[in-house]
């Protein structure tokens, strides 16, 4: 009975050598679907920020809230900015007439004239008010968008077809050799963790779509009220009004440039990570793929975080820029 049990060994370590090699297979197109879903989760984040922050009001979401933000601010706002406006121009006149030595030495005419200036000069910013809104943020898209032609270039080169993906494929991918237990354990942590940090991604992804999303409301607040700061623009005691909200348009406007510089320091970031010159396996001194390709993930998650962060800041950023009191 003795003499069998070499052949029964044989046939056990076979068989499990079998399993080991399903198991592999398994984890390795588990694995490398999590990466390239990552991976592609980063693209299409990347390109959807752009394609946000180059967005002018008028156009955002098919234009609907534009329409709706224009009938507020033709029926609410522009009646209430018609009542300041009377009261902005009278005291104007009268300030401009008591104003040189109480009613004496009196250039009627200049004052005059002066006066009917300054009250063109207002009437035609409340009536422009959202034209003047857009203009601003047609400025600041048309930044984003000679911003976003270097980025989307970088990024996409460094993300798609990934030496990540390359190096799994090359040390786990339809392997002749036989599994080792270790192969399989790297696999399966390397598949829970990329599960996991891609639910990490997403999340981030939600966090970056509330912030763009809440950078737009702002701006729909701003603009359906424009004709009330504007109606003050010309006022000597009030003008600190309308130039205030003319300098938060235009930080607003500016917020996307910078957020989109961040994105683009991100792209470079991710870059680095992705970078073949950065990534060598030394099995001599524990430097295997699995580690390289973890390493890479969570690398990729603090940059993610780090985007996520400054992109909220921007908004602080910019008021500090333009030296907007908060």
């Amino acid at each position: 009975m003795f003499q069998f049990n070499p052949v029964l060994l044989g046939l056990f370590d076979s068989a499990v050598q079998k399993l080991m090699n399903g198991f592999r297979d398994i984890f390795y197109e588990l694995a490398y679907a999590n990466l390239d879903n990552m991976l592609t989760d980063l693209n299409e984040k990347v390109g959807t920020i752009s394609t946000e922050l180059a967005t002018s009001p008028d156009s955002w979401q098919g234009g609907t809230i534009w329409t709706l933000i224009e009938k507020i601010a033709e029926n609410v706002a522009l009646p209430v900015a018609g009542t300041v406006f009377t009261f902005v121009v009278l005291w104007e006149l009268i300030s401009m007439l008591i104003q040189p030595n109480n009613l004496a030495d009196i250039d009627f005419v200049s004052v005059l004239m002066k006066w009917l200036i300054k009250t063109i000069v207002a009437a035609w910013f409340i009536s422009n008010s959202l034209t003047i809104c857009n203009c601003f943020f047609g400025l600041g898209a048309s930044m984003v968008t000679k911003t976003t032609t270097t980025l989307n270039t970088i990024t996409t080169e460094n993300t798609q077809g990934s030496t990540l993906l390359q190096y799994l494929t090359d040390n786990y991918g339809d392997q002749d050799e036989d599994a080792e237990s270790g192969d399989v354990s790297g696999l399966i942590s390397l598949t829970v963790s990329t599960w996991f940090i891609d639910l990490i991604i997403k999340f981030m992804g939600i966090l970056i779509t509330i912030i763009l999303y809440s950078r737009m409301i702002s701006i729909y607040l701003h603009c359906a009220v424009a004709p009330l700061p504007l109606a003050t623009i010309t006022n000597g005691h009030l003008s600190n009004i309308g130039q205030g909200y003319l300098k938060n348009l235009f930080a607003l406007a500016m917020q996307a440039v910078l957020m989109m510089i961040c994105v683009a320091i991100y792209g470079v970031l991710v870059a680095h990570v992705f970078d073949p010159t950065t990534i060598a396996v030394d099995p001599d001194n524990g430097v295997t793929a699995i580690k390289l390709l973890t390493k890479a993930c969570w690398s990729t998650v603090g940059i993610s975080i780090l985007l996520v962060y400054t992109m909220f800041k921007c908004e602080g950023i910019t008021k500090q820029i333009f030296a907007i009191q908060t």
